[in-house]
């Protein structure tokens, strides 16, 4: 209100200036007239508005941006910085309506935004003069939410103040108002200045409670707060009370509560600080206020608005002038104690910045200040369009409300703004700023041109400036030519002045300066430029020039044409320049300074010419006149209505003149104005102005202005006015309401400006005046403070005096004066009216019954006052009441009693007293409270109950007004002995209590009655309760532990004596701890385990999951339905010993020497071991250090010590050794740790592996080597001696090789000289020993000789290599390569595999390119001459990566899955390692890296019951394997099993408000429970809803659900969860009665009832599917199971030797259709199995083909000797074993290469697109990589014998093969079934397509006949497909080295047998090749 009149009135006073007025008619920049409060704060159910309107001229656009930046505000020096854009609208939260208002509309508390709901928002108002911004506005939504109060007790000594808080949570604490207290639920409280003398409630919130006594512990203390966004009322939940100490004895000095008290209130709301201290005696208070100056301590005098009440300092209606620091002194004997009060008032800000409109000239000073209201002022900020501005070089502050602009230029018009701002608060003020008279401004210039004649040209030309200019153009100084070619246009747009010249045709004469010239009536601009035409020189005419005597002439010859060479000025026929004065410029601009009428005058001629020499002329006359001189004047001093004139007179000037007047710039108009201008008649030269009046308009500065052709001149003078002070609002008497805001106009107008002052009367006296002064400081801005604070003088004069109070009632003079006349002065009354108000809002009295009750109000204000009285809203009994009302005599007000006689408890109840004047109402409320005895306790309810003792409350509804002082409790048992009554005394500050050393199993009658200072009240109704059972008294017996693993202690113990079970008992916990090592007793917890009651009293439980070889202390108690009982004497197992979990730490080596290394390291950690450790053991190997593929032994050696510290003893030279160390117990290994590597020491090398010596020629011979197999070293270098064996025998100085080179050619040998030669190698430590040596004589034959060696190579697949054959020998050697023995076909090669053909090079080596697996043998190069042959051989390996592992699971747990594997062939490269990769069923892959040294793995840490895919990979150095076949393994555990439910007792606990629930007796069906769900809902609950408990229970003994009904029926659903699922258990119990008694027979197992009802509803059997279902299927089976079974007899009686193969015929056809979907066919092996050994070791797994594309047509198998047979092993030497294989139909030919797929990928559910995967796998691939070629199907991995999954392939080929059918034959025809009886079509047409013809159907191939590997003695058992054809299949044999090519040939038939046996008779081992 108060901010809204300052605005008002200041606008008021504003609105008076001409600047405003003008900005009226000539358009307004933005004005924010409407704008919302700095805070806004609303809740989400109501939604909020922020509403914003501005004014302005053309029409103001309304946004919202969000606030940013210094203050909120955008930093910028000019504006032009890009300002943050409006807020988008946000669908469903934020709205930006069509008037400029921002809606927010409500929404959920999910839809919380923060920065829609928590931001800061500003209106922005925006037109084309400016932009403006509005306060910043802080918004914030407030979800609403439940919450409660609470009132903190207080501790307080007898007879001093006890303070009673309201705790409000932090969350609402913001948005809650204590309004009102509550004492006992009856007496309520309010805030009020003087209190009643016993409590005196804060405005804060806190309640007094003075002197406090015993009575008042009593007492509950109830607070009411009301949430002022939502105006929702609530009371504390939970009540306060007081608790009285007595008072110490002796003197106890002040003690203060709080000694550092800050407030902030809002002026004129009510202030008391509390000065609360502690203290014996009571002490005196003295108050203090701190002065900001001088920093001394004022005391304080108590007055009207401030006084001191009981420590307590109130302050009414507080003003800001209150703000600073108070001091309170409390002091008695004892001692003194200060507390120190911050006050902090504040009021609304306000801002107003004058001028309102500014019109400055440009480069003048602007300069606005801005006037600031409300408390505290903190920061003052200045924009200018939206943007800070900062101090700078035009930008100025002078203190921070003014500020200054500086040189004003154009960019400095727009809207000027000031905010004020601080913590809370926030305002802004606008101005504008206008450009004054502005002289003209080019803008834009047109440019020099160079053009030839003919084109049209356009010249611009824009001007700015105010007035708006006008713009004309000259031709070389001249006007521009009248003719059709040239156009001039001007227009101004938006304010600039646009003006262009168009010329048409362009023609020569046209050429010259042009000159642009814009005039207004400030200044002018000018700008010039050439136009060049190329032509002719020409001259234009010129018109007469008119110059001005005494100044400089400049005349521009209007030359055309383009090049001129010269121009030339003639005065007559003499050459310019004839003197000083005159100058000539070579642009041809004449120039005469100081110009003489008598001289200079006349004709001047311009002469122009080419460097051609054409010439042109022109003449212009110059007339030299005399400019305008006036004479100067003065208006002198003037008052108003006197006359004036005043004479223009221009003493000099030629002929013709003219003279005009002008006031402020602006032409005299003398028929709008009362001023007159005359001109003198005969007298050309004068000009009269007169005015018959003047007055304060007529002001200002009159300007003459004489003109000529030559010059114009002006002349101007001030005409002041001075007009004495006149009233323009005359001050009136003024009558105003206590508090309200209250302006006294006193206006005046008058020149100079008056000067106002204001006085107020002393007292009612005339005369005696006190000046009402402003502050110091306060000299700038529209509001001026005055002395005391609550005054200020505004602008126009007028005197605001905010929150009028009583003593501004009075006399007020205003006096203005301007020393012009005696000046104005008036007398005014402020008379202030004070409403009716109570001091004291509420009080309490007390009276007995039957005496006479007096209450007293008193009200002051403004007589007259009217009083009535109410009770509770109603109207008084008069018969027994009497009212009194009496006129105070020192003040305004009135005194009212109401007396009551021969009161009675109805009399009871609130009071009000009701008071009211002219000027307003107010109420007081009296609690009267008619003491008596107290009324009986009701509603005595049980709490708890228990085998000895009982919990019980009542309610005490009426306390007779008087405080109870006690109740009396008495209780006896309805049977036996313990019948007597007895009591117990309850302080009457409590309803509840305890009655114990009760007997179990007992009823009990209880009453209860209550006691005050009156008397006893009337007792209570009886409560009947019965106690419970009790524990067990007595532990389990016959505890005994006994340890059955490393991780598993088995428990048994009998049951307690029967007669101290107190109860039947439930079950049993079985506790144990971990006992730690010199532990004391109890120092570490038990955890329990419940073990249901197993029926009997002999129990036991085995304790699983325990820590390795460690004690534990095992303790059992019994529990029944109350409880556990003792626990049993501690028992002490240790779990047995383990191998260690953890490696040995810190692994260190050393190299010793160059055959000995150094190794140490630490044990394993303490808590890894699990046992003792009996030694380490180190396992060690040499690793390679390169990719060479020649390998040195690497097999792993091992060394066990007990020591930590041993050396390595016969290690090889110079090698790097890993590793690795573990340690041992008695149990058995531990984990390896990680590897370490160290290289023994350098020595000297071994010999080189070999040496030849060669002769070339009869006297050159040859020494080649090969490198040290030893080297020991890095070869430096080799020694190569030459001895000649003659007479003297000497040794020759070796030569010297590098160690790159490995040959040596001797030269100039001599015949029949024998000579000797070896070879030695060096390393950096020394020479090692030589080769053997070698000798040889010099002869004339040079036989044929190899220099090259062979040996063992070993290479990577699909690597070139290269086998050198380098041949010496005269005459040129014959080569000749050998693979296997026979001669090599370069075209048909030993591996009929390969793409590319073998080569021979010129030297003679053998380049194999890309080589294969099947390329492996001996090549053998054989050179031949007629003297000799020689031949080496070379035994080629490749390596491939590692075949796919067996996998298979061993075991599980139910965190844990053990697998086991074998490797099969490792692709002739040592595995590196296994990476294993598992994932849960619908879980990520997940992979783990496995040591190449194990071949088993433990995958721990998985889920419990939850199946896991698993599959392995080995690799090598040359890749990864295929992976295996993905086992589905699932770890032990399911979900929860139901609970024991056969019993209600064994798993519910019912009370009679709660149900409680032993969870610890779920089973949890292996796998922990993680949490339970618990539901109820009541029975015959009308909506039926479940109820939740919790959703979130963990594990626990026992869980109670809360707050039900007593002896009430409740349905439950408890649902179990653990990793493996969730269980539901339905139950049905009942809560017991209020006395204890319940019935267990109403507790059953709700799955009971469901069975039941769903036994009623099952249909009848002939109708249950579940039950026919299963009987059709099974007569439907039992036919087939006996067809079945004649068949196979009858395919046995067909012949004994076929019985295996028919039962795998039959098995294959059981399984085909299952298997029928995944395209792949089914093919059956039958062996015979070999024993199983006792142990289960998975090494001893019949390696079987795992595809049926392993199998080649023609298979190689070793057959072993025939060991001696084991007793048990004859028995089941003859078992077969049928084995599965899964195969690609299509290869079913005979002699095509069949290749390995690769395993599954990662057991993806098979499919249509896992088919057409598969199919595209098997497609031709020809380009691949390395790594892809050994994981694709073509991979090269084959098996090693005796060891590998899948048969090896001969390389040996029918010679009568089609050589296309080496090719692989793939076909994308589909896969087609093993089992089916036809041949296959797929083969024939794969022949076909190949040209091949197909012989007779006899020679289709369904499939190659399987042979398995590893065939035990000498018997092989095999399975052949059905032939299409005739003729009985034959089976082929013969050893493979044999050099015998004969098959020994076996037929059979192929329609009785699809199997076979062969009978190999072999007296030792050796390798067969089978075919079909």
């Amino acid at each position: 209100m108060l901010c809204t009149t300052r605005v008002v009135l200041l606008l008021a006073a504003a609105l008076t200036s001409r600047d405003v007025l003008a900005a009226v008619l000539e358009g307004q920049g933005p004005m924010i007239i409407v704008e919302p409060p700095a805070r806004l704060e609303f809740t989400n159910s109501s939604g909020t508005r922020l509403d914003c309107t501005a004014q302005g001229s053309p029409a103001v656009s309304v946004t919202w941006s969000a606030s940013v930046g210094l203050n909120g505000l955008s930093s910028s020096s000019s504006g032009s910085q890009q300002q943050p854009g409006p807020v988008p609208n946000v669908p469903g939260l934020r709205h930006q309506l069509l008037n400029g208002s921002l809606l927010f509309l409500p929404f959920p508390a999910s839809a919380y935004r923060p920065d829609v709901h928590a931001s800061a928002y500003r209106c922005v108002a925006t037109n084309s003069v400016g932009r403006v911004l509005g306060r910043e506005v802080r918004l914030k939504a407030v979800v609403l939410q439940q919450y409660e109060l609470r009132v903190k007790g207080a501790l307080v000594s007898r007879g001093n103040t006890a303070v009673l808080r309201c705790q409000v949570p932090s969350a609402v604490k913001d948005y809650l108002t204590v309004t009102s207290w509550l004492q006992d639920d009856t007496f309520n409280i309010y805030p009020s200045s003087d209190g009643d003398g016993k409590f005196h409630m804060l405005p804060s919130g806190e309640l007094l409670v003075l002197n406090v006594d015993s009575s008042d512990v009593y007492s509950n203390y109830h607070c009411r707060a009301t949430h002022r966004l939502s105006d929702e009322t609530l009371v504390s939940t939970i009540p306060g009370k007081i608790t009285v100490t007595e008072t110490p004895r002796g003197v106890v000095p002040p003690r203060a509560f709080e000694r550092n008290v800050n407030l902030e209130v809002k002026r004129d709301e009510l202030v008391i600080l509390p000065c609360i201290v502690d203290s014996n005696p009571q002490p005196e208070y003295r108050w203090f206020m701190l002065s900001d100056t001088t920093g001394q301590m004022q005391p304080l005098h108590d007055t009207e608005h401030r006084y001191r009440i009981n420590g307590l300092l109130v302050l009414h209606r507080a003003r800001a002038a209150d703000s600073g620091r108070y001091i309170c002194v409390a002091n008695n004997t004892g001692g003194s104690e200060r507390v120190e009060f911050g006050l902090l008032v504040t009021a609304p800000l306000g801002a107003h910045v004058t001028p309102s409109h500014a019109t400055v000239d440009l480069g003048r000073s602007a300069e606005f200040v801005c006037a600031t209201m409300g408390h505290p002022v903190k920061t003052v900020a200045w924009a200018k369009d939206g943007n800070v501005l900062r101090d700078g070089h035009r930008v100025r502050f002078v203190g921070r409300e003014r500020l200054q602009v500086l040189n004003v230029q154009r960019e400095d018009q727009g809207m000027y703004q000031c905010f004020v701002k601080n913590d809370h608060d926030m305002a802004q003020s606008t101005a504008e700023l206008r450009l004054g008279d502005t002289p003209p401004q080019l803008m834009y210039k047109f440019i020099q041109q160079t053009i030839q004649p003919g084109p049209s040209v356009s010249l611009k030309c824009i001007a700015a400036g105010n007035p708006t200019p006008s713009i004309k153009w000259t031709l070389d100084g001249f006007p521009l030519p009248q003719n059709e070619r040239f156009l001039i246009g001007q227009y101004a747009p938006h304010g600039d002045v646009i003006s262009h010249v168009n010329i048409s045709a362009v023609n020569v004469e046209d050429g010259g300066t042009y000159e642009c010239i814009a005039t207004n009536r400030v200044g002018d601009a000018r700008h010039r430029a050439q136009l060049n035409v190329y032509g002719l020189p020409h001259v234009r005419s010129m018109p007469e020039i008119s110059a001005v005597a005494g100044e400089t002439l400049y005349v521009a010859c209007p030359v055309a044409g383009y090049p001129i060479d010269s121009i030339k000025w003639y005065r007559g026929d003499r050459l310019l320049p004839i003197n000083r004065r005159h100058l000539v410029f070579k642009n041809g601009t004449l120039v005469i300074e100081k110009l003489q009428a008598n001289q200079d005058g006349g004709s001047y001629t311009c002469s122009a010419s080419n460097k051609q020499g054409n010439t042109a002329s022109g003449m212009a006359h110059i007339n030299v006149m005399v400019p305008p001189a006036i004479t100067p004047f003065t208006f002198g001093e003037l008052s108003q209505g006197e006359r004036v004139k005043v004479t223009c007179s221009v003493k000099r000037g030629d002929m013709p003149l003219s003279i005009s007047w002008s006031k402020d710039r602006r032409p005299i108009v003398e028929h709008a104005s009362d001023v007159r201008v005359t001109d003198v008649a005969d007298d050309s030269y004068s000009s009269i102005l007169a005015i018959s009046s003047v007055t304060s308009r007529h002001s200002g500065n009159y300007t003459c202005v004489a003109r000529n052709p030559a010059k114009e001149t002006a002349y101007t003078a001030e005409l002041v006015v001075t007009v004495p002070p006149s009233w323009v609002v005359e001050p009136e008497n003024k009558d105003a309401k206590l508090g309200q805001n209250v302006v006294l106009n006193c206006q005046v107008e008058g020149f100079p400006k008056p000067t106002i002052a204001w006085k107020k009367a002393l007292g009612y006296k005339p005369g005696e005046y006190s000046e009402l002064r402003p502050m110091e400081g306060s000299t700038h801005g529209p509001i001026h403070p005055v002395q005391g604070g609550s005054m200020q003088l505004l602008i126009n004069g007028s005197l605001l005096i905010e929150s009028v109070k009583q003593e501004d009632e009075g006399r007020y003079l205003c006096e203005a004066s301007n020393g012009i006349g005696i000046g104005l002065s008036a007398v005014i009354t402020l008379t202030v009216n004070a409403p009716v108000q109570f001091k004291i809002r509420s009080k309490k009295e007390l009276v007995r019954r039957g005496s006479t009750a007096k209450l007293q109000c008193k009200a002051s204000g403004d007589n007259p006052i009217m009083v009535k009285w109410q009770k509770e809203n109603s109207h008084l009994d008069i018969h027994s009441i009497s009212i009194k009302n009496s006129t105070l005599t020192q003040e305004n007000g009135l005194i009212s009693e109401l007396l009551i006689y021969d009161t009675k408890r109805t009399d009871s109840g609130v009071y009000t007293c009701f008071a009211s004047n002219d000027f307003g109402h107010d109420q007081m409320a009296i609690h009267l409270l008619v003491q008596d005895a107290p009324a009986k306790p009701t509603n005595l309810r049980i709490l708890e109950y228990e085998s000895r003792k009982v919990t019980f409350e009542w309610n005490q509804e009426q306390d007779g007004n008087s405080p109870i002082t006690r109740y009396v409790v008495s209780y006896r048992a309805l049977h036996g002995v313990g019948s007597q009554v007895s009591q117990q005394v309850v302080d009457g500050s409590q309803t509840s209590t305890t009655v114990s050393n009760l007997l179990p199993d007992t009823s009990y009658t209880i009453q209860v009655a209550a006691e005050n200072q009156l008397g006893v009240g009337e007792p209570s109704d009886e409560l009947q309760v019965r106690t419970s059972d009790e524990q067990p008294s007595h532990s389990p017996q016959d505890l005994m532990v006994e340890a059955r693993t490393s991780t598993q202690l088995h428990v048994s113990w009998n049951s307690p004596p029967v007669d101290t079970w107190n109860g039947q008992l439930l079950g049993y916990y079985v506790g144990h701890r971990e006992m730690m090592s010199n532990e004391r007793a109890g120092t570490n917890q038990y955890n329990f385990t419940t073990v249901p009651w197993p029926g009997n009293g002999k129990a036991e439980l085995k304790m699983d999951n325990l820590k390795k070889f460690t004690k534990y202390c095992i303790v059992v108690q019994a529990f029944n339905m109350k409880g556990a009982g003792p626990t049993s004497t501690e028992v002490v197992a240790q779990t047995l010993e383990d191998v260690p979990e953890a490696p040995p730490r810190d692994l260190h080596c050393a190299a010793s020497t160059s055959e000995s290394i150094e190794v140490n390291w630490q044990p394993p950690p303490d808590d890894k071991v699990h046992g003792v450790i009996q030694g380490y053991r180190l396992y060690y190997e040499a690793v390679e250090d390169s990719f060479d593929l020649y390998q040195i032994d690497n097999s792993a050696q091992s060394k066990m010590t007990k020591s930590l510290t041993t050396v390595l003893h016969g290690l090889l030279k110079y090698t790097n050794y890993s590793i690795q160390v573990l340690s041992f117990t008695h149990v058995g290994e531990g984990v390896r740790s990680t590897r370490i590597y160290c290289r023994t020491k350098e020595d000297v090398p071994g010999p080189p592996a070999d040496v030849r010596l060669l002769a070339t020629s009869q006297d050159t011979a040859l020494v080649t080597w090969l490198p040290p197999k030893q080297p020991n070293g890095e070869i430096q270098k080799y020694y190569i001696y030459v001895r000649v064996m003659d007479s003297t025998g000497r040794k020759v100085e070796p030569k010297v090789v590098p160690s790159s080179s490995f040959e040596y050619e001797i030269r100039d040998l001599r015949k029949r000289h024998r000579y000797e030669v070896w070879v030695a190698a060096l390393t950096r430590v020394g020479e090692g020993p030589g080769t053997p040596v070698s000798s040889f004589t010099p002869t004339n034959k040079v036989s044929a000789a190899i220099a090259s060696f062979g040996g063992h190579i070993v290479v990577a697949s699909r690597k070139d290599v290269r086998l050198p054959c380098r041949a010496v020998g005269q005459p040129e050697p014959v080569r000749q390569w050998l693979a296997n023995g026979r001669p090599l076909n370069l075209q048909h090669s030993a591996s009929e595999q390969r793409s590319t053909p073998l080569q021979i090079l010129s030297d003679g080596t053998l380049l194999m390119a890309s080589v294969l697996r099947t390329d492996g043998g001996d090549y053998t190069c054989v050179v031949t001459n007629e003297h000799g042959k020689d031949q080496i051989t070379y035994q080629l390996s490749v390596q491939v990566p590692p075949a796919t592992p067996l996998l298979h699971s061993t075991g599980s747990s139910s965190s844990s899955i053990q697998l086991q594997w074998k490797l099969g062939d490792d692709g002739g490269s040592p595995v590196k390692g296994f990476v294993l990769h598992y994932k849960p069923e619908q879980g990520e892959w997940t992979e783990t890296r496995v040591d190449r040294h194990h071949s088993t793995f433990t995958l721990s840490g998985l889920r419990c019951g939850t199946q896991y895919h698993v599959y392995l990979v080995a690799y090598n150095r040359l890749g990864s394997s295929p992976s295996s076949v993905v086992l589905k393994e699932r770890t032990r555990g399911s979900k929860p099993l139901p609970p024991p439910l056969s019993a209600a007792d064994a798993f519910l606990v019912l009370n009679a408000t709660k149900i409680g629930l032993r969870l610890e007796s779920w089973p949890d069906g292996g796998c922990p429970i993680v949490y339970f769900v618990v539901e109820f809902v009541p029975v015959g609950s009308a909506t039926g809803e479940w109820q939740v408990a919790s959703n979130n229970v963990q594990p626990q003994r026992l869980f109670f659900i809360n707050g039900l009904n007593p002896g009430s029926k409740y349905r439950l659903r408890v649902i179990a969860h653990n990793a493996a699922g969730s269980t539901t258990a339905n139950l049905i119990a009942t809560t017991t009665t209020t006395n204890g008694f319940h019935d267990l027979s109403a507790t059953v197992n709700a799955n009971d009832a469901e069975r039941n009802r769903n036994d009623l509803e099952r249909p009848p059997l002939h109708r249950d599917v579940k039950v026919v279902a299963p009987l059709a299927i099974s007569c439907l089976a039992i036919p087939l199971s006996l067809l079945s079974v004649c068949f196979c007899l009858k395919k046995k009686n067909a012949g004994g030797a076929s019985s295996a193969a028919s039962a795998a015929s039959l098995q294959n056809h059981s399984n085909s259709a299952s298997e029928s979907k995944s395209a792949a066919q089914q093919y059956y092996a039958t062996v015979r199995k070999p024993p199983p050994s006792p142990a289960p070791d998975f090494a001893t797994l019949e390696c079987i083909p795992e595809y049926s594309e392993d199998i080649y047509p023609y298979a190689t198998f070793h057959v072993p000797p025939p060991p001696a047979p084991a007793p048990h092993e004859e028995a089941m030497s003859t078992k077969l074993q049928t084995f599965v294989y899964r195969g690609i139909g299509a290869e079913l030919m005979q002699g095509a290469s069949f290749r390995h797929l690769p395993s599954p990928p990662r057991a993806k559910p098979q499919g249509p697109k896992s088919d057409r995967q598969k199919r595209n796998r098997c497609k031709l691939k020809t380009d691949r990589r390395e790594s892809e070629e050994y994981d694709s199907f073509n991979s090269e991995s084959d098996t090693e014998q005796g060891t590998s999954s899948r048969t090896e392939s001969s390389n040996q080929l029918d010679d009568n093969l089609h050589p296309a059918l080496n090719a692989d034959l793939l076909y994308p025809g589909g896969l087609e079934s093993s089992t089916s009886t036809e041949p296959s079509p797929i083969a024939e047409r794969r022949l076909r397509a190949l040209g091949i013809k197909t012989p007779n159907k006899s020679a289709r191939y369904g499939m190659p006949p399987m042979i398995p590997h590893n065939a035990r003695h000498s018997t092989t058992s095999f399975m052949a497909p059905k032939i299409g054809g005739g003729g009985d299949p034959v089976a082929k044999v013969r050893p493979v080295a044999s050099r015998n090519l004969q098959d020994n040939n076996k037929s059979f038939s192929p329609n009785k047998q699809r199997a076979g046996q062969l009978s190999v008779i072999s007296s030792k081992n050796a390798d067969y090749s089978i075919r079909v």
